[in-house]
C-alpha cells in the first residue's frame, strides 16, 4: 500500500507553536529567522522528491529536539550565572577592610600563574578589600594584557571576583586591631594614588614596583610593623611571596569561598 503524505503545513504549525512556548523565545525566533531559507529548502526538497509523512516527521521531531535542547541549555546557563553573582553579593556583609580575596582564572595566564605557588595552587591571584561608601572594593596588582596601564587597580568584587573569568574565589582575615587596620588602608591608598605600577619582572626587592602577592604582603607587613616577615620568608625559593604564602599562613582565617556553578 502507498504510504498517505499530507499537507507540510498541518505538520509545521504545531510544531512551531510548540517551540515558541520556549521561555527563551527571544532566541529561538532569532535563530529560526537565520536559518529560514534553509528550512524553506528542506520544505521544497520534501515536496519535489515525494518524502513519505513518515520521513518528514522524523526530520522536524530532530529540528525540534535540537531547539528545545538550546532553549533549555541557554536557561540553565542564565540561571547558573544569576545564582553566581548572587553568592558575591551574600559575601559582602561579611567582609571588613584589609581582608584578603583570592581568585582563581580560567586563561593560560592564570594556569601559569598558579604553578608559582609553593604548596597550593588552588588560586591564581589576589588583592587587598575595602569597604568605601558602603561598596566593597578590590586593589590589586595586575599587568600585562588585562591591565595595559600597569598601575594598580581598584575594582569592585563583583568585577574582580567575575564567574565569567574565574571558577572559584575565597576571603581569608588577618587580625588587625583598629591602628594597625587604619595604617593598612593608608599605606593602600597611597600607593594606589602614586600609581603603582606591576612588576612584569617579579623582583620582591624593589618597591616601587609589585606583583599582586607582593603588594599584598608587603601592604600587610609594613601595617604590622614588619612582624610578618618573621612567618612568611620570602628568601626561600622561588624566591618572593606566592597566593598561599598568604592564606596558608597560620594567621590567616578562612571567611569563606565560593565554588561557582558551571
Amino acid at each position: 500500500m502507498k504510504e498517505r503524505r499530507v499537507p507540510v503545513s498541518i505538520i509545521i504549525n504545531p510544531v512551531v507553536k510548540i517551540i515558541f512556548m520556549c521561555p527563551a523565545a527571544v532566541l529561538l525566533s532569532t535563530f529560526v529567522g537565520s536559518h529560514s531559507s534553509a528550512f524553506g529548502n528542506s520544505i521544497g526538497h520534501f515536496r519535489s522528491n515525494n518524502i513519505s509523512l513518515k520521513q518528514t516527521i522524523r526530520w522536524l521531531l530532530s529540528c525540534l529536539l535540537f531547539l528545545f535542547i538550546s532553549c533549555n541549555n541557554k536557561e540553565e546557563t542564565q540561571k547558573h550565572i544569576a545564582n553566581n553573582f548572587r553568592r558575591i553579593d551574600s559575601i559582602k556583609s561579611a567582609v571588613k577592610n584589609g581582608d584578603l580575596v583570592f581568585r582563581n582564572g580560567t586563561d593560560d595566564v592564570s594556569r601559569a600563574a598558579r604553578s608559582f605557588n609553593r604548596i597550593d595552587t588552588t588560586f591564581s591571584h589576589c588583592g587587598l578589600l575595602q569597604i568605601e561608601n558602603g561598596s566593597v572594593f578590590v586593589y590589586h596588582a595586575l599587568g600585562g594584557d588585562y591591565n595595559p596601564g600597569n598601575k594598580l587597580r581598584r575594582d569592585p568584587i563583583d568585577s574582580f571576583c567575575s564567574p565569567f573569568e574565574s571558577d572559584k574565589f575565597a576571603v581569608y582575615r588577618y587580625e588587625l586591631n583598629q591602628q594597625q587596620n587604619d595604617s593598612l588602608t593608608t599605606i593602600i591608598r597611597n600607593h594606589y594614588l602614586a600609581g603603582l605600577e606591576f612588576d612584569l619582572y617579579f623582583n620582591f626587592l624593589t618597591d616601587d614596583k609589585m606583583y599582586c602577592s607582593e603588594f599584598v604582603f608587603k601592604c600587610l607587613d609594613k601595617s604590622l610593623s614588619g612582624s610578618l616577615s618573621n612567618y612568611i620568608k620570602a628568601r626561600q625559593w622561588p624566591f618572593g611571596i606566592s597566593p598561599d604564602d598568604l592564606f596558608l599562613y597560620p594567621g590567616s582565617r578562612l571567611i569563606k569561598r565560593v565554588d561557582f556553578d558551571r
